[in-house]
């Protein structure tokens, strides 16, 4: 390290891609660890991206930045909250995600025809079908749906997993 971390990035700045090179392979332990950590596909690059953003942001004339060791606490902690970002935003796919279990699967072939399976909705109320209706036929969201009926996020829910928990029963014969 020839030149500091402040000295790298106002060259980066100025248009020096051999700065910018060095400074990713100074902080490229620590985007290993959490592109590792996150286990995406494309983590190292968002990354190595959000840590270009930081560079092209960072404040050069503040006072508070005229240490090597600030600058780079300051870089190593936005990249921990990119992480951070990351992470939570990977958890909510996941959340939203579901398995397919075949064994509890609706098969088409189990129905005479649509009307059986229509019959089947019958032992829902008006609001519990329409939810799942608005749900499952129309594809919207439950914020969607919230907002359409002008109803509460866990008024939706309830009503999706008490027609849910109706279905299942008529279904798995419980």
């Amino acid at each position: 390290m020839d030149n500091s971390i402040l000295e790298k990035v106002v060259d980066y700045r100025e248009g020096n891609n051999e700065a910018l090179l060095d400074i990713i392979e100074i902080f490229n332990p620590l985007i290993n660890k959490y592109s590792r950590l996150l286990d995406g596909e494309d983590t190292k690059q968002d990354i190595v991206i959000h840590l270009i953003r930081v560079l092209n942001k960072v404040k050069l004339h503040n006072k508070d930045l005229c240490k090597d060791k600030v600058v780079v606490a300051y870089i190593a902690k936005s990249i921990r909250n990119e992480y951070i970002r990351l992470s939570k935003k990977n958890r909510k796919i996941i959340l939203n995600e579901s398995e397919l279990n075949l064994d509890i699967e609706i098969a088409y072939e189990g129905f005479e025809s649509e009307f059986e399976m229509l019959d089947t909705f019958k032992v829902l109320t008006e609001k519990e079908s329409y939810i799942m209706k608005l749900l499952y036929v129309y594809y919207l969201s439950v914020n969607e749906v919230a907002d359409f009926m002008k109803i509460s996020r866990q008024a939706v829910n309830q009503s999706k997993n008490r027609a849910l928990k109706k279905l299942k029963g008529i279904y798995l014969n419980k």
